[in-house]
């Protein structure tokens, strides 16, 4: 019957599209998620369950740059920043088996990143929040659990304790690892945490990768553009574009600096076909690497 009425729909024009709502009623509905090899655990109001289930390769770019980046550096470990529930450190050893480090600062995501990463091999997993400075900070936290927002708010926040990725990594001590893959997804947080990672980034000069949604930048008044071009002064040269669905779109020279602010300037949540953009960096040295994943992921286009 169903079949019926939607062959009908169909023929003036309409479909009928399930549309599912991930909302905080739903947190304690446990589902199961396949996320490339491995199945995960996560709340039911984590809207990555859609995401894999209507979209099974959702982030396999970042296994496939994993891949591209060992081949060069084959003690490589990854430091994915904002782990979540684990889902990209399981996209990257469904690619390669590598070392990971996964940071995330969230207390509810982290007791699922450290469930579903538990039987992994080589996963390190540290529990704060990162910032551009070590500080105190008040904040209110919107989707807290899931894709957790830190806004700063001085009258009725919550004190969490920011630290950078410099200060954790000499704690941990991890700084002789061969930091060569640094992945940031923070809610607008990405380009102040890249400014607390000015070490590791002038000493390992690592294939730096980071949503830049210029929507949650706004919400919490960060300035990614600027940040985002600082980084020709060390050495990196190309901005590799990839769209919201994680499609290759383009890469810029980092100097063509109204190129890389039309861009800027034209992606956002609510009114425009790209919501936000991950954005990819080779630094000069592994220009090669840019190349060959370049021509890569071109060769995945139809």
């Amino acid at each position: 019957m169903r079949k019926l009425i939607r062959s009908l729909l169909n023929s003036i024009g309409y479909d009928i599209v399930k549309v599912n709502v991930h909302s905080h009623k739903k947190v304690n509905r446990i589902k199961k998620v396949t996320v490339g090899n491995y199945i995960l655990e996560m709340p039911g109001n984590n809207p990555q369950i859609s995401t894999y289930k209507y979209d099974p390769g959702a982030n396999s770019q970042l296994g496939r740059l994993s891949a591209c980046v060992a081949q060069k550096y084959p003690s490589l470990s990854v430091l994915d920043i904002g782990a979540n529930v684990g889902d990209t450190i399981a996209i990257i050893k469904t690619a390669i088996e590598l070392p990971v480090i996964g940071i995330e600062g969230d207390d509810f995501a982290f007791e699922f990143l450290k469930r579903n990463t538990m039987a992994l091999k080589n996963v390190t997993l540290i529990k704060t929040f990162l910032g551009e400075k070590i500080e105190s900070k008040k904040v209110s936290m919107e989707k807290s659990g899931w894709n957790t927002t830190l806004i700063p708010n001085d009258d009725n926040g919550e004190t969490i304790h920011l630290k950078t990725l410099d200060e954790v990594l000499a704690e941990e001590h991890l700084q002789n690892r061969t930091l060569k893959l640094l992945k940031i997804d923070c809610e607008g947080f990405d380009t102040i945490i890249i400014r607390g990672s000015a070490k590791l980034i002038r000493e390992k000069k690592p294939v730096i990768y980071f949503e830049y949604n210029r929507t949650n930048m706004d919400a919490i008044g960060e300035d990614g553009l600027s940040t985002l071009l600082t980084l020709g002064a060390v050495g990196y040269r190309n901005v590799i574009f990839f769209d919201n669905k994680g499609r290759y779109l383009m890469s810029a020279p980092i100097d063509q600096e109204n190129v890389i602010a039309d861009l800027h300037r034209y992606a956002q949540a609510d009114n425009s076909c790209i919501a936000y953009y991950d954005i990819c960096l080779f630094h000069e040295d592994d220009s090669d690497l840019a190349q060959q994943f370049i021509e890569s992921e071109n060769s995945l286009q139809p």
